[in-house]
């Protein structure tokens, strides 16, 4: 990960700190995006040596010819770091011939730019899919870290930026913790729908000679092959979920950066950010802006948009290779890595303003529903009734300029005598746990609920969720690394 360099000039202020490495890390992407064909070019290139051994394999063409093809490839990979013109087929064949004369050209018997392209676009965005899920799945468990710091940090929960009822910062937290790990389950989806191999599609009617699929996909580490050779190269549907999969996750991260601005505003004061994951004013000393919080936010538009000219490229084309194609270039990829690294690192290291938190409740009405609640219980009352009655309690307490934890029972039964015309009597015990923000949510203990001891079986849960996904990701991880060995052997008995 990039390190903040001892003295950035932009770091002045209350944002002083050193700059997060994750935002340092994320910047750097995005100032130095990488062409599509350079990225994946490691995928065509596996491709070019698993296809030449299984040609020598099938006796197509000699072992000789196959050792010497992938000797050159090798050689041409190394070329084209320096070189990114060389990434084009074309031009990576031609340069092969000229390292190891007319056997080069061998290479490409039984086989089109067509079924290779869309082979080495499978090979990486499948692993773009790997390394995504490897971020939401660390910036899962980071967040099931802080939810476990907070599970008695009571706070406001809002509904349409109004107070509707006290919840604790560590039930927020885990419901954001529940919406990544279903990103994770998309892309593991469309992960096995990517994860399989066109090659020996050719153009689109497949190849006379008798080249080995099977073997081609076992080198390359392919769960599956596309059965159909013209569907090979025509589909493009699997990046398109991945592209829709991608703006879901960065939109979720959008409304987590949107709460967490809200909510360190000089208005809510109910958290701090770290400085790290800050940045200053030039002209106003005392601003601390959540800047990375709105980029992020940005981001996520902007992956929105990436997924709409994907999809929107392929309406009306015809269903065969084609180049309209718009594809989910690497830096959205890389902001979405960032993004989720970035946020990740604003919940871990947040500073819940707890006395605030706590003061916002006793200002606000909150705790409305469980006084209805009490009602209910207490009077066998319609919830409506009940509901009625505290309406006009609440109206009387905020024309009096009264906080909601000074209610009276005779308040109570002032407003009932009007609206239902009966006066009742609420003891003042139960007014007062009622009333009590803390009780009420240790009062919601059911499955999913705020309290303390629902909110940890949620976070062990969870844990081992993200221990099963780990685990799944590291077999996915592993099957590829075999088939990479699997095809380094078949290589060295070429000789």
């Amino acid at each position: 990960m990039v390190q903040s360099k001892p003295d950035d000039w932009e770091r002045f202020g209350r944002a002083r700190k050193a700059s997060s490495p994750w935002i340092e890390e994320l910047n750097k992407w995005r100032a130095e995006p990488r062409p599509f064909d350079v990225a994946s070019y490691y995928g065509q290139v596996l491709i070019h040596r698993a296809h030449t051994v299984m040609l020598a394999e099938e006796g197509i063409i000699t072992k000789e010819e196959a050792a010497l093809i992938v000797n050159g490839i090798k050689k041409v990979e190394k070329m084209a770091q320096d070189n990114p013109k060389l990434v084009g087929y074309m031009s990576t064949e031609t340069a092969l011939i000229k390292k190891v004369g007319e056997a080069g050209g061998k290479m490409h018997i039984g086989r089109s730019r067509n079924d290779l392209g869309h082979t080495q676009r499978r090979l990486y965005y499948r692993d773009q899919m790997n390394r995504l899920i490897a971020s939401i799945i660390e910036f899962r468990a980071r967040l099931i870290e802080t939810a476990e710091r907070n599970l008695d940090t009571v706070m406001p929960g809002y509904t349409h930026w109004r107070q509707a009822q006290p919840i604790t910062l560590a039930h927020y937290i885990m419901g954001h913790v529940e919406a990544a790990g279903r990103s994770v389950k998309r892309l593991e989806d469309v992960y096995s729908r990517t994860n399989i191999s066109p090659l020996g599609s050719a153009a689109f009617a497949g190849t006379g000679w008798p080249v080995n699929r099977e073997r081609t996909m076992e080198f390359l580490g392919f769960d599956g092959l596309m059965m159909n050779s013209h569907d090979g190269v025509a589909a493009i549907d699997y990046y398109m979920e991945f592209a829709a999969a991608l703006a879901i996750h960065m939109s979720n991260l959008s409304r987590l950066a949107e709460d967490l601005q809200i909510w360190s505003s000089d208005e809510f004061k109910l958290l701090d950010l770290d400085e790290a994951y800050a940045g200053t004013s030039s002209i106003m000393p005392q601003k601390k802006n959540p800047l990375v919080l709105e980029q992020v936010k940005s981001y996520s538009a902007e992956s929105i948009g990436a997924m709409v000219s994907t999809i929107t490229s392929m309406k009306g084309t015809a269903y065969t290779n084609i180049v309209d194609r718009m594809m989910l270039e690497p830096v959205i990829i890389d902001t979405a890595v960032g993004s989720t690294n970035v946020m990740g690192g604003v919940v871990q290291t947040l500073i819940p303003l707890k006395e605030n938190m706590m003061n916002r409740l006793r200002e606000g009405f909150s705790t409305m529903t469980d006084l209805t609640d009490t009602l209910v219980r207490l009077y066998n009352l319609s919830f409506r009734q009940a509901h009625d009655i505290i309406v006009d309690v609440t109206i009387d307490t905020i024309n009096k300029g009264m906080k909601a934890e000074e209610i009276t029972p005779e308040m109570i039964s002032e407003s009932a005598k009007k609206v239902i015309g009966e006066s009742l009597t609420v003891p003042e015990n139960d007014l007062r746990q009622a009333l009590d923000p803390s009780l009420n949510v240790r009062r919601r203990n059911g499955i999913g609920g705020p309290a303390p001891d629902a909110v940890k079986a949620n976070i062990e849960a969870q844990k081992g969720r993200v221990n099963d996904e780990k685990i799944r990701l590291a077999e996915r991880l592993g099957r590829i690394d075999r088939a990479k060995n699997i095809l380094y052997e078949a290589e060295e008995n070429l000789r």
